[in-house]
């Protein structure tokens, strides 16, 4: 192979990106193997926590899933203690989903996880290349939301 000389930087960037991705993604995966927590439920549950409650019509939407599909997986949910369906007050036949205080602190100790060990990995960086990064990272992640919308991407939300 030969060497990448002429890649400019944000020619590098994606590939770092993607290589980020992947790892993070193998721990996540770890982290929920280790909690019996599929990650479309893991996504799902992320999802109603930032909607503050989401009917199950916008969640199908939000997931990419079919209506029927998403009924299934609220379902799992509720059988494990971690959502509730409710009726809104505005409209007795519209059911919005919740999460429990169990789902809450299963999803705040994965964040707590998930932190020790990106600490850990960033620990032998210098304190100012750290605050670059995360600097740089929330730019991109400005430019990219900029993007969306300018090309009218839908995001129904942080995914935290």
């Amino acid at each position: 192979m030969s060497p990448r000389t002429s890649l400019s930087a944000a020619g590098d960037l994606w590939p770092a990106l993607w290589e980020t991705f992947v790892e993070t993604r193998h721990l996540h995966l770890h982290l929920l193997r280790r909690d019996h927590v599929s990650p479309g439920q893991h996504l799902a549950l992320r999802w109603i926590r930032e909607a503050d409650g989401v009917r199950l019509s916008v969640l199908a939407d939000t997931l990419g899933i079919s209506r029927p599909a998403v009924t299934s997986l609220v379902t799992s949910l509720e059988s494990r203690g971690w959502a509730r369906r409710q009726h809104t007050t505005t409209d007795r036949r519209g059911v919005v989903v919740r999460i429990t205080p169990k789902a809450e602190r299963l999803l705040r100790e994965f964040d707590r996880d998930v932190a020790a060990v990106v600490r850990e990995s960033t620990d032998s960086l210098p304190p100012e290349m750290r605050a670059r990064t995360v600097e740089g990272l929330k730019a991109l992640s400005a430019g990219i939301r900029a993007q969306r919308a300018r090309y009218g991407l839908p995001c129904q939300g942080k995914a935290r």
